[in-house]
């Protein structure tokens, strides 16, 4: 399928748009003659060049930015005083979650905001679900699935509708693969996968499928967790290949007991690869060390000792601490290794 032909609405859903943006036909027209990146880069100096005043026009654009990427901008956009005050709020927000080192979170700003308008009401709800994932509040969405179903049911501009059931798509990925249904959670990975979406993001999906494929074998993990590092390699994302390469790769591979030519710097997972290869001194020695213990460490830590009741409390702890039902996994099948 054509690239201008994944942003284009289906025949039903067009008949429930209400209108188009500007945008969406610029962008449309240059994806009609352009490659992908071309076309991205000359919208993005389309919207540069003629930032509108309507706030329906200014939520696509500032959505755009941040689909395909464009922090920077989007940042300096957000302090102008021409931005609508509510859109620029939001998205101020939305790029604070972005920022792996935020040691903020909104999530109480945040239920005391509200929209009208349909595309931001949408985009706040989801906003939402992150801050309670980033909590590792895993379960959240629960709570706010009906809702963000009908409010992205509500969004009646085609590009907008675009951006924001990639962003649905993702946020159903975590909710089944944090519950422990890998199957769903890999139907919905693939769906963002496979549409007109940013390396950055696309990389980063290979790689959390990699995680959710963790228990169903080492070839399956791995193939996509190779794809996101050929993804980030091939477009510069350093920060991201160096926490795969140091955290992802030894812990698939530890998890697999394959560990011949890997390395890492990272102490947790030296604790593991010491696991894995049976140096359960060592994987003491690192862990006892801290000063207290992640679920994950205290599975590590309950096989290196053959403790089972420290790998029952880890068990429990993935489902209270964080309600994640798919990692909880990781110390019953440590649990079976004694």
């Amino acid at each position: 399928m054509a690239d201008y032909q994944l942003i284009e609405p289906s025949p039903l859903r067009k008949l429930q748009m209400s209108r188009t943006s500007s945008l969406y036909d610029v962008y449309l027209g240059y994806l009609r003659e352009y490659p992908r990146r071309d076309a991205v880069l000359r919208t993005k100096d389309h919207i540069l060049s003629h930032f509108p005043t309507s706030i329906d026009e200014q939520i696509v654009c500032m959505e755009f930015f941040y689909m395909n990427d464009f922090f920077e901008d989007l940042s300096v956009i957000t302090e102008s005083p021409y931005i609508n005050k509510e859109v620029g709020h939001l998205y101020q927000v939305i790029l604070s979650q972005t920022d792996r080192d935020k040691n903020k979170n909104y999530l109480d700003e945040l239920k005391d905001l509200h929209f009208t308008h349909p595309s931001l009401r949408c985009l706040h709800l989801f906003t939402l679900v992150y801050s309670y994932q980033d909590l590792k509040v895993f379960t959240a969405l629960d709570k706010y699935l009906d809702e963000c179903d009908q409010a992205l049911q509500q969004v009646d501009e085609p590009l907008m509708y675009y951006y924001l059931n990639q962003r649905y798509q993702e946020l159903l990925f975590y909710h089944y693969w944090k519950t422990n249904n890998s199957i769903l959670a890999s139907r919905y990975a693939y769906k963002m996968i496979n549409t007109e979406v940013s390396s950055r993001r696309k990389s980063r999906m290979h790689h959390d499928l990699a995680l959710c494929q963790l228990f169903n074998g080492y070839e399956s993990s791995m193939e996509s967790l190779l794809k996101s590092i050929e993804i980030a390699e091939k477009h510069g994302h350093i920060r991201f290949l160096q926490t795969v390469k140091n955290r992802s790769l030894p812990f698939i591979s530890s998890f697999h007991q394959r560990t011949e030519g890997i390395s890492t710097t990272d102490p947790v997972e030296q604790a593991h690869l010491a696991l894995a290869r049976g140096d359960y001194k060592k994987t003491q020695e690192i862990l006892h060390s801290f000063v207290s213990l992640t679920p994950f460490q205290e599975s590590y830590l309950g096989l290196a000792t053959g403790n089972r009741e420290m790998l029952r409390h880890s068990y429990h702890r993935f489902i209270q601490e964080q309600g994640d039902y798919f990692f909880a996994q990781l110390p019953l099948a440590y649990l079976e290794r004694i």
